[in-house]
């Protein structure tokens, strides 16, 4: 079942975009919606709790990319890695719309945030900032491993739900220098070492999962019938002296049935009339 509170607001944001009315509606609801009070379906409940460790901008943006017709790249297989934006530029374009007036959109991201660290690195999606003064790491994340925002932002929602420990909070949204639209995250900077991959499959099975395969000959791999968890492997997690174990980067999807996975999760469909063009998209593109 859908949410009729959200059906109105993403319909009133899609027909006239973001006026006084819409921006005072989007900020009620995203309070609601960071407190529990408001329900957002898209998301399993008992993973819920992972939208309000993630801050109000994770919420707004869930909530406005929610408001977005589905695109066939949401469908595409696990691991695709080309950068496909033509069909989800829409979800960047009302995101990007939202913070530049909201006072969270960074134009040269990796710019701002190496102004405010000590030390980078680079993933395969992201860019790593470490400030070890506040003992925080800031990252850059692109949608390279995602294709479109919404499952970009699943997966942090997931990854706060199932690994509080090492929770994203989300600060903004940005470019890069090269103009790819990405996601500006904090974490807990973690100290610690590698964990054996008996010790990571024990883990994520003490969590309730099951194993969904292995990948490179590895149990990387992890579902249960709503959620999927892979890419758990030796350089995204750690085991601190104190013999806690933090997972902090890994793949975080909905188990769909169209994933591929034997997931069940049903994504409750929007009621939105798309049939007019996005006040949005029409005036910035």
């Amino acid at each position: 079942m859908g949410n009729r509170k959200l059906d109105l607001l993403n319909q009133a944001v899609w027909d006239n975009g973001f006026t006084t009315e819409t921006l005072q509606l989007l900020t009620q609801v995203t309070k609601e919606v960071y407190n529990g009070t408001t329900l957002f379906e898209r998301i399993p409940q008992a993973q819920l709790p992972g939208l309000s460790r993630g801050s109000e901008i994770l919420c707004a943006a869930a909530i406005i990319c929610r408001g977005c017709p589905g695109t066939e790249s949401e469908k595409r297989e696990i691991y695709r890695t080309s950068d496909l934006i033509a069909d989800g530029r829409i979800q960047e374009t009302c995101v990007e719309s939202w913070a530049r007036i909201t006072g969270c959109w960074f134009e040269d991201a990796r710019l701002y945030l190496s102004s405010i660290s000590q030390a980078y690195d680079f993933g395969t999606e992201s860019t790593v900032f470490f400030d070890l003064q506040k003992r925080i790491v800031r990252k850059f994340i692109t949608l390279k491993h995602y294709n479109v925002l919404r499952l970009a932002l699943d997966r942090i929602i997931i990854h706060n739900a199932i690994f509080p420990n090492a929770y994203m909070r989300v600060t903004g949204f940005g470019r890069d220098e090269d103009g790819q639209f990405g996601i500006l995250i904090e974490q807990p900077y973690i100290e610690g070492h590698a964990v054996s991959e008996d010790e990571r499959a024990s883990f994520m099975l003490q969590l309730g999962f099951k194993e969904a395969g292995e990948d490179y000959g590895m149990h990387l791999n992890y579902m249960t019938d709503f959620l999927y968890i892979g890419d758990v492997n030796e350089y995204n997690v750690l085991k601190h002296a104190n013999g806690a174990i933090f997972v902090f980067d890994c793949d975080c999807r909905l188990n769909v049935p169209t994933l591929g996975c034997g997931g069940s999760w049903s994504i409750p469909p929007v009621s939105i009339d798309f049939t007019k063009p996005c006040r949005i998209f029409a005036s910035m593109k």
